[in-house]
């Protein structure tokens, strides 16, 4: 004889939105992982060195910042918008994204200076087109560069090896502790039932494990450094 018990249908009916603010978090950190390519080309046809486009790209942004020559200006919008427009879609999307963002937050900076100093309403206009500029080729450069290939730019342009070393590293364990992050909030979401009441617990969990995890990694690759015979002779991939 089956027990009555075993007869009844489970009748259990989730809350809904339960879970939402880890798939929120997941979708944000999916966002930022995205814009890291590791090893993976970013970079068109014509292979131009990493350590040319930083010499033009410093050289451009010190000449939009110097110049006060209209003519100047609309030569670089002109080579500008030529460049994005031979980007595929989504570049373009992201590149146009971060010229207005920095066109917002400059106009906020400049805005009492618009109000209060209608005569210098024209130079203030010509400070927000290099601001657009300059931000523009900074995306530019950084959807068309792979991220080694500019620490080997900048060791060849003989930057501190210091610097370097932080820059690159620091990129390679945003990747590796993002994915770990990724992972430990799919498992929760996997073991997870309902709506958690205790949000900022759980989260304030995993962030502490990642630091456990990053602890454990920044050991390790010290001890495998001086294993190598470290030498602080920093080349990169």
């Amino acid at each position: 004889m089956i027990p009555d018990w075993m007869n009844e249908k489970d009748t259990y009916v989730p809350p809904k939105k339960g879970g939402a603010y880890l798939y929120k978090t997941m979708r944000s950190m999916g966002l930022i992982m995205s814009r890291i390519t590791i090893q993976t080309g970013s970079e068109g046809k014509i292979n131009i060195p990493a350590k040319w486009k930083i010499i033009v790209l410093l050289l451009s942004i010190i000449a939009i910042s110097v110049t006060n020559n209209k003519t100047v200006l609309l030569f670089f919008a002109a080579a500008t918008l030529l460049i994005i427009a031979l980007k595929p879609p989504e570049v373009i999307n992201r590149i146009v994204k971060n010229a207005f963002a920095s066109g917002i937050i400059a106009s906020i900076f400049l805005l009492p200076a618009f109000v209060t100093n209608p005569v210098g309403r024209m130079n203030n206009l010509l400070v927000l087109i290099k601001v657009m500029l300059s931000i523009s080729l900074v995306s530019i450069f950084n959807h068309s560069t792979q991220w080694n290939h500019i620490t080997r730019g900048l060791r060849c342009l003989h930057v501190p090896t210091v610097f370097v070393f932080i820059l690159d590293i620091t990129l390679k364990y945003i990747y590796v502790l993002g994915n770990f992050i990724n992972e430990m909030l799919t498992a929760h979401v996997m073991r997870a039932v309902g709506k958690n009441k205790d949000k900022y617990g759980s989260i304030g969990g995993i962030m502490g494990v990642t630091f456990i995890r990053g602890n454990e990694l920044n050991k390790a690759m010290y001890e495998a450094m001086v294993c190598r015979g470290f030498t602080d002779d920093y080349k990169g991939l």
